[in-house]
């Protein structure tokens, strides 16, 4: 998935998502509006049922002079509120004669002096439009929006998920697209890693078949070093990546009992004995730990973790492995002062193909598997693996696996 196709297809959802929201929005109001013609017209129903009634409209015409006019608000309320009850919109009201032509109140009468959100509707009362009868009756807003409320929150409730779905869909985009990114990144990082070895063995190879290598037993043996070291790392990284596709599989998973401190022994030689820089190795546990789990996985976690501190630290590093067995757990933390790892990538370096950009340690190589591979395993064991880190100070692995039955046991450091 491209840039421009991720950004176009994002840009689609928001707006859809905007628009529905738009429409929704639209449907409400429109709703809303609808219920308050509805009302007001139910008002004026009554209102004119109610002047027939109460007003003799013959009597009116060419009068100026109200107390001269049969005119009753009285007579009007009588007919009125039982009109308004029978019309479902019975509110506080106020009502008064008016003329028009002095602009001066001549009879008033009201439910209730103080009227929120009054609609007002005005009817002339005589044929010469001299008098009208002015009605300010209090709109049920509340009572609109109360009856209202399932739709509204139906409609919130709709946006809401769509928006969930929308972002759920976007997010699973991302990872996709950053998965493929890591995925091009990797198959770039193995096809350097695995020719490098080739290469050499190669030129080892062709050395010792065309420039007389065979001859000089000190050369032979030196190119057949090469060709053979070269192989070894060769199988190793073919290891690890094989490691990964089966550390799923219920048939790779064989624990045993085993010595804690012989295993910590055996990573501790099999990763420091090639290499060049200067490392303070130490071992910080109890004599007798023990550890019922699958050897094989959690030394080759253990020297994943080891590998890690080496290759992400300067020429001088100072590593330290503590086991202890407590709370019904052993608990491995493998701590270093190397370069440490920004808050930024930290929460992701478990994941599969991610790999912390190194700044100016561009040699440094890897697949992005290692720490995914130490997660699974530790997984496997239903146990959990967190890391700490400071920039420039270090880092440090910690891993809990579930307890083989012992006693609880002290660390030694």
């Amino acid at each position: 998935m491209n840039k421009k196709y991720f950004e176009k297809v994002s840009l689609l959802a928001l707006s859809s998502l905007l628009l529905l929201s738009v429409v929704q929005g639209v449907w409400v109001w429109s709703m809303y509006k609808d219920s308050v013609f509805d009302f007001t017209r139910r008002v004026e129903s009554a209102t004119y049922k109610s002047i027939h009634k109460a007003f003799r409209m013959d009597a009116v015409p060419g009068l100026t002079f109200a107390e001269q006019i049969n005119i009753d608000l009285d007579s009007f309320v009588f007919y009125f509120e039982p009109n308004l009850l029978e019309l479902d919109a019975f509110q506080p009201y106020q009502v008064e004669v008016i003329d028009k032509e002095l602009g001066n109140t001549l009879m008033k009468r009201a439910k209730q002096q103080n009227i929120k959100n009054p609609k007002i509707i005005e009817i002339d009362i005589d044929d010469d439009a001299i008098f009208a009868l002015r009605l300010s009756i209090q709109t049920p807003f509340g009572v609109f929006i109360k009856r209202m409320w399932g739709l509204i929150l139906s409609s919130v409730a709709i946006i809401v998920l769509l928006a969930a779905v929308l972002i759920y869909i976007l997010k699973t985009m991302f990872k996709q697209r950053t998965l493929e990114q890591m995925r091009r990144d990797f198959t770039h990082n193995i096809t350097h890693e695995l020719k490098t070895p080739i290469s050499v063995a190669v030129a080892a190879t062709d050395a010792l078949r065309n420039f007389s290598a065979d001859t000089d037993p000190v050369r032979r043996s030196r190119y057949l070093e090469i060709v053979e070291q070269q192989l070894v790392q060769l199988t190793e990284m073919v290891e690890r990546i094989l490691s990964v596709s089966v550390d799923g599989r219920k048939e790779s998973f064989n624990p045993t009992r085993f010595s804690v401190k012989e295993l910590l022994e055996e990573v501790g030689a099999d990763v420091l004995i090639n290499n060049t820089k200067h490392i303070e190795f130490t071992v910080c546990m109890s004599q007798d730990i023990e550890l019922f789990a699958d050897r094989f996985h959690i030394k080759s976690m253990l020297a994943t973790l080891v590998d890690n501190s080496i290759k992400y630290s300067k020429e001088s590093l100072k590593l330290v492995i503590t086991a202890e067995q407590k709370f019904g757990h052993t608990t491995i933390s493998v701590a270093d002062n190397g370069i440490g790892i920004k808050a930024v990538h930290l929460q992701h370096i478990f994941e599969k193909f991610y790999r912390v950009p190194t700044g100016d340690m561009q040699n440094t190589r890897g697949y992005g598997l290692g720490l995914y591979y130490a997660r699974r395993v530790v997984l496997m064991h239903n146990g959990e693996i967190f890391a700490e880190s400071k920039e420039g100070k270090g880092t440090t692995i910690t891993i809990n696996l579930p307890d083989n039955g012992e006693k609880n046991r002290d660390s030694a450091c």
